[in-house]
């Protein structure tokens, strides 16, 4: 044989077996299909948190077995750095509520009345209900006032529904909360920069918060709970973790409950549901909301809002992908949505659909926009006491019935519609608008002060006026 052709045949010889050996087609798992899906992940991101003026962002995206992500944007260092979570501390008290059911020791569909002394409306509430938000308590109700006020079985969102299975959790296990979810989920675990009481938090390195000022984050301290008389507990809404922690919990999940709990708990929590009609339909389960349509594949959700801050987890169960995304400002009016946009992005981009995009001067614009509503709000309130002067010049005319009048509508009647119109728009007191939306607040309640003083001193001219003549 030549030695031509002799090269020839074992160059053919190798490379048949190159071919065999990693030129075949393999199965891959979503993310591996999805090239360079992270990539672009990163890229969106760092535009959107920009555009979004998030002071930190944090984002950890795992599969069951290893971490796909882990970024920060912003003044955040690390994914280890822990984030006060909102209501998505719900999803953890869910949790430690199934655990102590597979034990035996609490009747999901048991009144309250079993576990709680004396326990407001306890013969008419069952735990399940509390976990699904539909026990019928209010939405602004705290552990001091709670009792039925609307319809049961019907899913009314309220932060003292998990307030109190967070009490229950104390009462059967007989440990604090605190201590209870840290041996028996942080700790089995190893989510060691997760916490339920502020000491730790703050030990663990927890990020420093920002309210919002008229489009300006300003850092600030945590409002961490302190009473019962607070409107969310720390069951409802003060847990901290880092994402890469939120990571590891979320793999829990994927993977059926690591001995943490049963699968079959996690079926429960996901899918025992109650259905609600919003413009995107979506069902509650215990601590977990799941999203149909219109995705590619169901999603289950649970967002997070504090003063400070806001967070986001997802799991996509037929990818077996798990998103844990935090940020360390609280923004009611324009960031809350840019917020819910940017993380519903990242689970679009997993499913290979386009993200949801932030405008160059959304953020800008929109609060240029609130601004102005404000300057106009409070200048119509400055404006009497400016023109004091030519309102005394004008007392000597005009028709005294109709001066009365003007001073109640001005100045008794349009400040109190001031004082309401949180209710009226947002359905939510004043209270929760000076913890939510402090600058809102502080120039509804400036302006209607200042009405009430300038229709003072109206009245007071008017009396001197009228005594005159």
């Amino acid at each position: 044989m030549k030695k031509s052709k002799k090269i020839f045949l074992a160059s053919l010889f190798f490379s048949l077996i190159f071919i065999m050996c990693f030129g075949t087609t393999q199965k891959r798992s979503y993310a591996e299909n999805s090239g360079n899906v992270f990539e672009e992940i990163d890229a969106y991101l760092s535009d959107a948190a920009a555009k979004a003026h998030f002071p930190s962002m944090s984002i950890t995206i795992v599969d069951k077995e290893k971490v796909l992500l882990s970024k920060t944007y912003g003044n955040c260092k690390s994914t280890d750095t822990p984030y006060l979570l909102g209501s998505v501390s719900k999803s953890f008290t869910a949790l430690c509520i199934m655990q102590l059911a597979e034990q035996g020791k609490i009747d999901l569909d048991a009144n309250i009345e079993e576990y709680l002394p004396n326990p407001t409306d306890g013969n008419k509430i069952t735990v399940r209900q509390l976990l699904n938000h539909t026990s019928g308590l209010g939405e602004h109700q705290n552990l001091d006032n709670y009792h039925i006020v609307g319809e049961q079985g019907v899913h009314t969102y309220a932060n003292v529904n998990y307030s109190l299975l967070g009490k229950i959790i104390e009462a059967v296990s007989g440990k604090s909360y605190e201590s209870y979810i840290t041996e028996n989920v942080f700790e089995p675990l190893n989510m060691s920069n997760s916490a339920a009481a502020l000491e730790k938090s703050l030990e663990n390195g927890l990020i420093g918060g920002h309210e919002n000022w008229f489009g300006f984050n300003v850092k600030t301290g945590p409002r961490y709970p302190k009473a019962d008389s607070d409107w969310i507990s720390v069951p409802a809404g003060y847990l901290s973790a880092s994402t890469n922690d939120l990571g590891k919990y979320l793999q829990m999940y994927l993977n059926g409950g690591q001995g943490i709990i049963s699968s079959e708990s996690i079926n429960k929590m996901f899918y025992e549901n109650v259905r609600i009609n919003a413009s995107i339909p979506y069902s509650y389960g215990m601590g977990w909301t799941l999203i149909n349509e219109p995705l590619k594949e169901p999603a289950l959700r649970h967002s997070g809002l504090v003063e400070t801050g806001m967070s986001t987890i997802y799991i996509l169960p037929e990818s077996e992908i798990g998103i844990a995304i935090a940020v360390n400002t609280n923004d009611y009016l324009v960031s809350k949505d840019l917020m819910d946009r940017i993380d519903w992005g990242v689970a679009l981009l997993l499913m290979g659909d386009k993200p949801n995009q932030i405008g160059e001067n959304e953020y800008v614009l929109r609060h240029l926009f609130y601004d102005f509503i404000c300057l106009a709000v409070f200048a119509a309130s400055v404006l009497p006491l400016c023109l004091l002067g030519v309102y005394k010049k004008k007392l000597k005319t005009g028709n005294f019935a109709l001066k009365i009048t003007s001073l109640v509508v001005l100045h008794l009647l349009l400040p109190i519609f001031i004082l309401l119109l949180s209710q009226i728009i947002w359905a939510a007191p004043l209270w929760v608008v000076c913890a939510f939306a402090p600058d809102i607040f502080t120039v509804i309640v400036l302006s209607s002060a200042l009405l009430f003083i300038g229709g003072i001193a109206k009245a007071i001219l008017l009396m001197i006026e009228r005594k005159r003549a």
